[in-house]
């Protein structure tokens, strides 16, 4: 994310994804929609399911970009052999939230540089948590590594002209 978006929007984007899947009823209304509406399974993206649970930035600008990261991730690897971290993502939605006892998510970022895969994993993301989640870990570049900032800074001079 942090190539792709400002830090700022990132936090905003992982605090709806952790709200979305929170225990209790939005865990439990994100298990009707599953069921319902199957949004995470093959016949969808993320950036489609995204879409439609309105997982979005508020920015315009700022969700073209989002979106376009939400794709690249069919091009990152995973904890899994041969499923990319897009696929992964996807996989570990559906299968929770199929499973007869879901659990919630937590999603957060790792440094790439650290480990370029996206992980899934379970346990207790939060210090003073009891619950276990299931933890979707994705690789990001901070900005200050990725020419971000330089780019973001042209296009506000862009702007301003």
């Amino acid at each position: 994310m942090g190539a792709a978006i400002t830090d700022t929007t990132t936090a905003d984007v992982l605090y709806q994804l952790n709200k979305r899947l929170s225990e209790g009823g939005p865990l439990q209304e994100m298990v009707v929609i599953q069921k319902e509406f199957g949004v995470f399974s093959e016949k969808y993206s993320l950036k489609q399911a995204f879409r439609v649970l309105h997982i979005v930035p508020n920015d315009f600008t700022e969700r073209r970009f989002w979106f376009l990261f939400l794709d690249a991730l069919k091009n990152y690897t995973s904890d899994q052999d041969d499923v990319s971290g897009h696929d992964r993502i996807v996989k570990a939605h559906q299968e929770n939230l199929e499973s007869d006892s879901p659990l919630p998510v937590y999603t957060t970022i790792h440094r790439a540089a650290d480990d370029k895969r996206v992980t899934v994993t379970r346990g207790r993301p939060i210090i003073y948590e009891t619950q276990e989640y299931l933890i979707i870990s994705i690789p990001t570049v901070p900005a200050t590594e990725s020419g971000r900032a330089a780019r973001v800074a042209a296009r506000k001079k862009r702007v301003s002209e």
